[in-house]
């Protein structure tokens, strides 16, 4: 479980989570001096500090990394919040000048994992130790994160990915989509297009193959959660599964498959019904073996 955090200024947030700063100037020696902890990004961060690190990498970095930096919108609710993980090993000397505070010790950063939604915290300076709940949530949360860039093999690996994002529907019916390129890569953690009551979910397909889009998906799968724990689809399901699969067409975009999750011990101790297995509707003519059914 990752127990440990540091806190750094926003700009140095964003350049560790996009990879570009790989390492830490630190005064203090952290304990253990190697293993994997979380960022969080400073309270004071703001869109005035925001705008003066952008000209600076404006100046000096290079073109492609200067684009890979968000907007003021995507970074504005960092301040005071945990936004991703990293290893880090700790070693005394000299390290890259470019971002040498004078300090003692340097921390090497590697793996990291960007959130999708910062986690909030009581940050404090340098490293600091996090609740066993706080604690809990980060390490679900780069979990999760790392999933990204993963392949999807079968329903089984898709459904181990929704059901690590299904606490966010809390103990309502909620509706995900994880978007995949062309060979079935994760490009983002599932995200939630619809949140409805304890046993029905209005899902709107804009928002599903909008989300899509956004993250210019070749091919998707959709899941959503029945919080009796039983995962039979009902007959809502199965049309709206069809209705999905002939808007995907117009899009473009291959509809892989519809899982609905139920408790982890349903079907035969899979937690979840594949509905391409049903085979009562044409869903896009990929493997995708091990389905709950």
């Amino acid at each position: 479980m990752i127990s440990n955090a540091f806190t750094c200024t926003g700009p140095y947030a964003i350049l560790i989570m996009l990879g570009i700063k790989r390492v830490e100037n630190r005064s203090m020696c952290p304990s253990p001096m190697k293993g994997r902890c979380a960022v969080s990004c400073s309270k004071s961060f703001c869109q005035e500090e925001f705008g003066n690190f952008v000209q600076w990498a404006s100046r000096a970095l290079p073109a492609d990394q200067f684009e890979s930096i968000p907007a003021w919108g995507d970074v504005a609710d960092w301040p005071g919040k945990i936004v991703g993980c990293v290893d880090y090993s700790c070693r005394e000397g000299r390290g890259a000048e470019s971002w040498d505070e004078g300090y003692r010790y340097w921390w090497d950063l590697a793996e990291v994992a960007s959130f999708d939604r910062p986690i909030s915290c009581r940050g404090n300076t340098g490293m600091w130790s996090m609740s066993m709940s706080l604690a809990k949530q980060v390490t679900l949360a780069d979990t999760l994160a790392r999933t990204v860039g993963s392949r999807v093999s079968t329903a089984e690996d898709a459904a181990r990915v929704f059901r690590m994002a299904m606490p966010l529907a809390g103990e309502n019916e909620g509706f995900f989509v994880l978007p995949l390129d062309a060979e079935c890569h994760v490009l983002s953690e599932p995200i939630l297009v619809a949140l409805g009551e304890s046993t029905t979910t209005a899902v709107d397909p804009a928002m599903v193959f909008g989300a899509a889009l956004k993250c210019e998906a070749k091919s998707v799968i959709v899941a959503h959660n029945h919080p009796s724990g039983n995962p039979n689809p009902s007959d809502e399901d199965i049309q709206l599964t069809a209705k999905l699969l002939e808007i995907a067409r117009l899009h473009a975009i291959l509809l892989l498959d519809h899982l609905v999750l139920g408790s982890a011990d349903s079907v035969n101790g899979k937690g979840f019904f594949s509905i391409r297995n049903l085979a009562l509707l044409n869903f896009a003519n990929v493997d995708l073996a091990g389905g709950g059914r």
